[in-house]
């Protein structure tokens, strides 16, 4: 089994998570929407550069547009059993996570998963609306 342990952070409006350190870190991202006193998973995403660019790239793309207030939840990837970082364990995080939750403005992995079979996804720290643990097993593969 390969296991990955995600630690989230946030939740971060677009007006002040600039200014922050995690900013300037790389790896998975989560996008809400706060409308009312309802939140809503909008989006997840990867980046191998930092957060600022590839959110400031979604903000000119579709996120001025959205009702609501955003929020946005960053997640960086750990290997407390030894493992290694690389750009298809990211890739295999990212497409787990949107198959499982389905946020609405996501295109890709919404219908299948091309990722490792093994994989477990263990969400840490403030996770927002993502399952504690998902798994690639535990998905009805057709």
């Amino acid at each position: 089994m390969t296991t990955v342990h995600v630690r989230w952070y946030g939740a971060y409006s677009l007006d002040n998570f600039y200014n922050k350190e995690i900013a300037l870190y790389t790896g998975i991202y989560a996008i809400y929407r706060v409308y009312g006193e309802k939140e809503t998973l909008l989006y997840i995403g990867k980046t191998t550069r930092s957060f600022w660019k590839r959110i400031s790239e979604h903000h000119k793309d579709w996120l001025w547009s959205v009702k609501g207030k955003i929020q946005i939840r960053f997640g960086l990837l750990e290997f407390p059993n030894g493992g290694r970082y690389s750009a298809k364990k990211l890739a295999d995080v990212e497409s787990l996570l949107i198959l499982w939750h389905l946020p609405k403005e996501n295109t890709i992995s919404t219908c299948y998963y091309r990722g490792r079979v093994d994989l477990e996804v263990i969400n840490h720290g403030r996770r927002g609306l993502l399952a504690k643990r998902i798994s690639a097993n535990e998905l009805d593969w057709v």
